[in-house]
């Protein structure tokens, strides 16, 4: 009766409670897991074990009781026809199977109980055993997640701007044209003086350009907030 009592315990253990009490909740569910298969595997073969003496204890039973009605009807037989000594003899013989229908009944009871016990916390535990590898996934799927945003964390560079905002945008554009500033005053430094006109003619439309493009980007950023 212990693998009874062992499966008892497993199908009323609150491991929702045992996981909020560790470190690592993924290595404890997977070793609840584990357990729960193998005493699943180990309560088969017991309830299968349990099913059949059942049958044949059953069986033997209702052996036993046709015995006894057997006999009982060549008591009458043999009294009818006047043969009280074999009548007696076919009752002798029925008291034997009585007897032996009193004890298989009451084994039948036990193993009969155990069998339907048995069944019951197969159920059980097979239930459980889907809710823990459902909570199972449910925590690998979000310890993935989890990793996957340390890895993002360690790969970017500290004070990476975040390009999905409008001021991120913003920032990226005006950095941007800091950028055209200086090459252009660059330019402007090493140009000949004949140079001088193409080189104004070059910085009016660049900043002209530069202008249509912080307009557009402030439009986009307004429209966004």
């Amino acid at each position: 009766m212990r693998i009874l009592s062992r499966l008892s315990d497993i199908v009323t253990a609150n491991f929702h409670a045992l996981l909020d009490q560790v470190e690592n909740p993924e290595a404890l569910l997977a070793h609840v897991v584990r357990e729960m298969e193998e005493s699943l595997a180990a309560a088969r073969r017991y309830a299968a074990s349990a099913i059949a003496a059942e049958r044949r204890i059953g069986r033997e039973l209702e052996q036993n009781r046709a015995e006894v009605e057997h006999w009982h009807r060549k008591a009458r037989e043999a009294l009818t026809a006047g043969r009280e000594d074999l009548a007696r003899r076919a009752l002798a013989r029925k008291r034997e199977h009585e007897d032996l229908v009193h004890g298989l009944e009451a084994s039948f009871a036990s193993v009969s109980e155990t069998a339907r016990n048995v069944r019951v916390l197969l159920r059980a535990l097979e239930a459980r055993l889907a809710e823990a590898r459902r909570k199972q996934r449910t925590l690998l799927a979000r310890q993935r997640a989890a990793q996957a945003r340390i890895e993002l964390h360690r790969t970017l560079p500290a004070g990476f701007p975040d390009l999905g905002s409008p001021g991120a945008k913003f920032e990226r554009f005006e950095n941007r044209l800091r950028d055209l500033e200086d090459e252009l005053a660059a330019q402007a430094d090493v140009q000949t003086v004949g140079g001088a006109l193409e080189e104004e003619f070059a910085t009016f439309e660049a900043g002209n350009e530069i202008e249509r493009e912080l307009t557009q980007l402030k439009e986009d950023v307004r429209s966004k907030n």
